[in-house]
């Protein structure tokens, strides 16, 4: 009879610790993993559309995962669709597309600090400082929105209409730039209105260049990728340089696709759809991706997604990696250290996805994550 109890006692506490375990409210870090220096990079999955899965995943440098940590932390969801991460005010900003919201985040503990709810219509993207205590967010409904970035935080200061919707923003020189299916945009910080608008018209993006971020090199100048067309072909990428104070295109630079019958291994011979862009920590090297040929054998052309870089000093161009194996690039950074890291969302099926990090030493790390990994960023 003894026994039996004993055995009754065993099984319930092991039930319950399965209990314990599953519970959706998860564990506190009260430490704060970034306080200990553990962390090597943060993950921003979107999380699917009507999910409410948008979450951040922690990567620590000892190679374990946090799929959620602002889930384990404030025991709710971060939102839905989340599309951007970005510190200000040594607090990080996050965007929840279609939860309408701004998440502030504290990233030494990564409790939510406060919620910036919009009032009326908008899809919030990416955000960019203007001032010691203000910012602006890009959206999708053709606005712009300017929010506090210092507590209270509040609602929205401002929505301005704006005749074509922006996604990446840059600043430089009191102005904002915004590159849209039509030209840059133009504003200055203090002034930002749909009728103080400048245009650089013959810089602008297309379907497959539109998630390829505008980049501020080390001389302060604005940069931004074209695909260059002959017809229905793309023949070749263009990294175009603008003069912020001159608001005029100041420099490009092509790398041309090849056009031979029979290519090299190493040629570059496509495009990559959705491309991707970033700068090393120098403001030096610009890294993009494209499509190379990877074999040329009887049994027809094999091609390998590279990565490759220009210095914006020469204008000269490096291919600087290959990356085998990826089918669906959701998401491309370069860390201080120049490794690449892509994000992969495997068959694009709700799944979770992973982070590739190739080495320089051609090793690749994986790293599985959150639904719909998209951004990773470097603490």
């Amino acid at each position: 009879m003894l026994f039996k109890k004993i055995l009754c006692f065993f099984i319930f506490a092991v039930i319950a610790g399965l209990f314990t375990a599953c519970d959706s409210a998860g564990t506190d870090y009260p430490y704060g993993p970034v306080s200990q220096g553990n962390i090597e990079a943060l993950v921003l999955n979107e999380g699917g559309i009507n999910q409410n899965m948008g979450g951040i995943s922690v990567l620590n440098k000892d190679g374990s995962v946090i799929p959620d940590i602002f889930r384990e932390v404030n025991h709710r969801p971060l939102g839905d669709v989340a599309q951007s991460i970005t510190k200000i005010n040594g607090k990080y900003f996050v965007t929840l597309d279609n939860s309408k919201k701004i998440e502030v985040i504290d990233p030494e503990t990564f409790g939510s600090v406060g919620t910036i709810l919009y009032t009326q219509a908008g899809f919030p993207r990416q955000i960019v400082a203007i001032s010691p205590t203000e910012a602006i967010v890009s959206d999708l409904e053709r606005q712009l929105v300017r929010i506090r970035t210092v507590e209270p935080y509040g609602e929205p200061l401002e929505y301005i209409s704006i005749p074509r919707s922006v996604e990446y923003l840059v600043t430089v020189d009191n102005k904002i730039f915004g590159m849209t299916t039509g030209g840059i945009y133009v504003f200055d910080t203090d002034n930002i209105s749909k009728k103080a608008v400048r245009v650089i018209p013959e810089v602008k993006n297309d379907e497959n260049t539109k998630t390829c971020r505008m980049l501020v090199d080390k001389y302060q100048r604005v940069w931004a990728l074209m695909n260059i067309r002959e017809g229905n072909r793309v023949c070749g990428i263009e990294l175009v340089c603008i003069d912020p104070h001159q608001e005029k295109v100041e420099v490009s630079y092509t790398l041309p696709i090849s056009e031979k019958a029979n290519p090299q291994a190493g040629d570059v011979i496509g495009t990559i759809t959705y491309n991707r862009t970033d700068i090393d920590p120098t403001l030096n090297w610009i890294y993009f991706n494209v499509k190379t040929c990877k074999s040329n054998t009887a049994a027809g052309i094999t091609s390998v997604q590279s990565v490759y870089r220009m210095n914006v000093g020469t204008g000269e161009f490096e291919h600087y990696l290959d990356l085998p194996g990826i089918d669906m690039m959701y998401g491309f950074s370069v860390s201080p250290q120049g490794e690449v890291y892509l994000c992969d969302c495997l068959d694009y099926s709700a799944q979770r996805g992973y982070i590739r990090n190739y080495k320089k030493d051609g090793s690749i790390r994986n790293f599985r994550v959150g639904i719909y990994p998209s951004q990773v960023y470097f603490p």
